[in-house]
C-alpha cells in the first residue's frame, strides 16, 4: 500500500556516530545519572567543504560491561590482569564524545521482508540492504576529528576512537522509509503523514522523515505526531 513508485522502504537513515574516547587524569564524571552534561551544536551546519554535520555532547556515562566492551583503548587485550586494571583505574577517568551525523538520504538503503527467513514464530524477518551515502561517511569523519579536538582542548591526556562504522543502522533512530512531501512521485505521504491515495491510513512516526537531522529524532517523531494526530482529528 502506498508504494505506487516503489519508495516504501527506501531512504532507511539510523544514524551514522562520530565517536571519541578521552582519558584525563582528575576523575569525569560519577557514573551516576545518563551522564550528558554539555553539548554543542556549533558542527551541525556551516562545516566548510562538508554536508551536514552532527551535533556532540559527553555522551552516557557507559555500564562497566559496555566500557569494557568499547571503551577499552587500541591495543589493551580484553582479558587478563591488564584489562582488569584499566577497568578499575580508569573507569572515571575516561570521557565519551558522541554525536549523530545528519545523515544524507539514499535510496539504496531500505528495509524488506526477507520472505525466505522466519523467526521462531514463522514471521518473515526484516532485511536490510544497500548503504550509507558516501557524503555522510565523509561528514562524520570530519565531526570525529572535532570529537578528538574537544577531548583533547579539554585536557585529555591521551584520546582514542575508531572512525565511525558507515553500516546500515538497525538498533535506533531509524526513519525515512515513508518519507512525507508534497509529490506523490517522490513521497510515500503528505505533509500531514496521509498515505497517497487512502483516505484513513496514516504514518506518524519517523518514517515520514525526508532527513533526519543531526540530532536524536525523538523529539521531531513526538511533535510530528501532535501535530498529525490534531489535523486528524480536525478533519473526521
Amino acid at each position: 500500500m502506498g508504494n505506487g513508485h516503489d519508495l516504501v522502504g527506501r531512504n532507511l537513515q539510523g544514524h551514522v556516530y562520530a565517536t571519541a574516547y578521552g582519558q584525563f587524569d582528575a576523575e569525569v564524571h560519577g557514573s551516576r545519572g545518563p551522564g550528558v552534561s554539555i553539548a554543542t551544536t556549533q558542527y551541525n551546519h556551516g562545516n566548510p567543504g562538508f554536508i551536514g554535520g552532527g551535533m556532540l555532547a559527553d555522551d552516557f556515562v557507559q555500564p562497566p560491561i559496555i566500557f569494557w566492551k568499547n571503551v577499552l583503548p587500541p591495543g589493551l587485550r580484553r582479558w587478563g590482569q591488564g584489562a582488569k586494571d584499566f577497568m578499575r583505574d580508569s573507569f572515571h577517568h575516561v570521557l565519551r564524545i558522541a554525536g549523530p551525523i545528519h545523515e544524507i538520504p539514499d535510496p539504496t538503503a531500505r528495509v524488506r521482508i526477507a520472505g525466505h527467513v522466519r523467526d521462531k514464530w514463522g514471521l518473515s524477518v526484516a532485511m536490510l540492504s544497500g548503504r550509507v551515502h558516501p557524503e555522510t561517511v565523509r561528514t562524520a569523519g570530519h565531526v570525529h576529528g572535532r570529537a578528538h579536538e574537544w577531548l583533547a582542548a579539554s585536557g585529555a591526556s591521551s584520546t582514542w576512537g575508531a572512525a565511525p562504522n558507515p553500516g546500515l543502522s538497525g538498533g535506533q533512530h531509524q526513519a525515512g522509509t515513508c518519507r512525507m512531501g508534497t509529490d506523490p512521485s517522490n513521497s510515500v505521504t503528505d505533509s500531514y503523514g496521509r498515505i497517497w491515495g487512502h483516505d484513513n491510513l496514516f504514518v506518524s512516526d519517523g518514517g515520514l522523515h525526508p532527513t533526519n537531522g543531526g540530532f536524536n529524532p525523538v523529539l521531531t517523531i513526538m511533535a510530528l505526531a501532535f501535530r498529525n494526530a490534531d489535523h486528524l482529528a480536525r478533519s473526521l
